[in-house]
C-alpha cells in the first residue's frame, strides 16, 4: 500500500514518551490501536481515539501487567481507557514500530 509506505514511522517507546509530554502540557494526541481479544488471545479490531490524554498508570499489583499497558482518557467522551503498548499502531498519524 503506497499510503502506508509513505507514512512516517516512530519508535513505540519514543511515541509513548511524546504522549506523556503532550499530556503533561495539557494537550491531546490521536492514537490507533488493536483491541486485545481475550478469547482468541490475539489483537483484534482497530480502535481510534482522536483526542487522548495519558492518565496515571496503576501499579502492577492493582492491574495485571500495568507496566505493559498505556492508560489514557478519551477527552471527547471522558472515558478512561487502556491498551497494550505493543498493539499501538499509530500515534498522531505516524505508524509505530518496535525497534
Amino acid at each position: 500500500d503506497v499510503i502506508a509506505e509513505a507514512m512516517e514511522k516512530i519508535n513505540i517507546y519514543k511515541a509513548i514518551d511524546e504522549m506523556k509530554r503532550i499530556s503533561a502540557e495539557g494537550g491531546t494526541f490521536s492514537i490507533r490501536f488493536r483491541k486485545w481479544n481475550r478469547d482468541t488471545r490475539r489483537g483484534g479490531d482497530m480502535a481510534s481515539v482522536a483526542n487522548a490524554r495519558v492518565r496515571p498508570k496503576p501499579s502492577d499489583e492493582d492491574v495485571s501487567a500495568a507496566s505493559h499497558k498505556l492508560f489514557f482518557t478519551d477527552t471527547e467522551t471522558g472515558r478512561a481507557m487502556n491498551c497494550w503498548q505493543c498493539l499501538i499502531m499509530e500515534f498522531n498519524g505516524c505508524r509505530t514500530v518496535l525497534n
